[in-house]
């Protein structure tokens, strides 16, 4: 049985922003009023918990739902603000450059430390096991988590932090199985244009850290892996639940 959108329940923490810029020579006017965008806003997935309004730039930041891709969130983010301009009278005309970042509780440097350091933090009585694990494990230091993923309607930082847990906490063992594991997980979200960062695998669960597509939400992502790590045993490996977290060079006590 595949994973699907029908049967995964994803653990989530995913807080974007977004800002947007006049274009060059004009300015923002007073704000339309926030009210019914919040309620279109969640209707599309994520629901507004900061903003701040200036002449010269616009920053909003939300808590999205994991089926909301920031292509996706970006363009209604900006739609729905050139609408309610245009609604109050006071149409203006936005920039074509946007920046989208994913913001969580940790910073990045906290995440890939945290990653990089999982066996540190496991008591096993086997010293082989325990070895096999950390040849296993992957990092890719050419991998710069503070630049951005570049596109034709800006710039996207969007880094996250996935977790899969096997089924039962079933244990998973043998040096050649964890080895394929770690290059399916890893081939899987290069194909879908992701960049990774780090790969813990541990004896239940799996960490990675990575930038992701700016196209692929984060339910993709994770129902992805699921299906492609899962294929290297044969059999339903992972919890239907995992965990995605978004994280980036600024926290949410930036927002606040």
């Amino acid at each position: 049985m595949r994973y699907s959108v029908h049967n995964i329940k994803p653990v989530h923490s995913l807080h974007y922003t977004w800002t947007g810029w006049p274009l060059l020579g004009a300015s923002f006017p007073e704000p339309p009023p926030l009210d019914d965008l919040a309620t279109v806003w969640q209707s599309d997935g994520f629901t507004i918990t900061h903003h701040t309004f200036k002449p010269d730039s616009l920053q909003l930041a939300f808590e999205a739902q994991p089926h909301v891709a920031p292509t996706f969130f970006a363009q209604r983010v900006k739609g729905r603000l050139q609408h309610a301009y245009r609604k109050a009278g006071t149409a203006v005309s936005f920039s074509r450059k946007m920046a989208m970042r994913a913001v969580g509780n940790n910073l990045s440097e906290v995440v890939k430390k945290y990653v990089r350091n999982q066996l540190r933090h496991i008591d096993l009585a086997d010293p082989k096991y325990l070895a096999t694990l950390a040849q296993v494990a992957y990092e890719d230091a050419s991998v710069d988590l503070a630049e951005p993923a570049e596109t034709g309607s800006g710039r996207y930082w969007y880094n996250l932090h996935l977790v899969l847990v096997t089924a039962d906490r079933y244990r998973m063992g043998g040096a050649d199985f964890l080895r394929q594991l770690r290059e399916a997980a890893v081939e899987n979200l290069q194909e879908a244009g992701c960049s990774v960062r780090a790969v813990a695998v541990m004896p239940d669960h799996i960490h990675v850290a990575l930038r992701g597509h700016p196209d692929k939400s984060p339910i993709e992502l994770g129902m992805s892996l699921q299906n492609a790590t899962a294929v290297v045993k044969g059999l339903r490996l992972w919890q239907e639940e995992f965990y995605v977290g978004s994280f980036s060079e600024y926290d949410l006590k930036a927002l606040r």
